[in-house]
């Protein structure tokens, strides 16, 4: 309830995306959920980006602790200054680099599928629902973006 309530004003305004909305959201999808390892020792919070390097993905994929911001910032830039017809191809852009990206220690899939389902409902498409029987194509396609930046297999998706 309270990631809808976030959400809420936003979607109603269609605000772009920006660095506080989406460390807004990552705070609200995993607050009381970091473990010891994480909010103790690499004292890492919700709502606050990595401040380590983590190995993700299958092949280790992830902007390092100080390139997440201005990384960040670039993707956000470019998704928000698109004005043409293809929203899909630039959702799909958004997922797979910010999965790229991988910005935070835990939670970047609750994060990546709240902003590309914001991102297509502020822009008049339907939220994406992966059915259980299709996770392994999800994945597949975000893989095959950390692999070689083939971005098709995600607008296929």
């Amino acid at each position: 309830m309270l990631c809808y309530e976030v959400l809420k004003d936003k979607f109603i305004k269609k605000e772009p995306l920006s660095l506080e909305f989406i460390k807004e959201i990552h705070k609200v999808l995993t607050s009381g959920t970091y473990d010891k390892r994480r909010y103790i020792t690499n004292e890492e919070r919700p709502g606050e980006f990595k401040k380590h390097d983590y190995v993700t993905g299958l092949h280790e994929v992830g902007s390092s602790a100080e390139d997440v911001e201005s990384h960040h910032k670039e993707l956000i830039t470019v998704v928000n200054e698109y004005l043409g017809p293809n929203i899909l191809k630039v959702a799909a852009y958004l997922h797979a680099k910010y999965e790229f990206i991988h910005p935070f220690p835990d939670g970047n899939g609750r994060v990546e599928r709240t902003l590309l389902n914001y991102y297509l409902m502020i822009n008049n498409h339907p939220p994406l629902i992966v059915y259980d029987e299709d996770k392994r194509l999800y994945y597949d396609s975000l893989q095959r973006y950390d692999e070689a930046e083939e971005l098709s297999p995600g607008i296929n998706f």
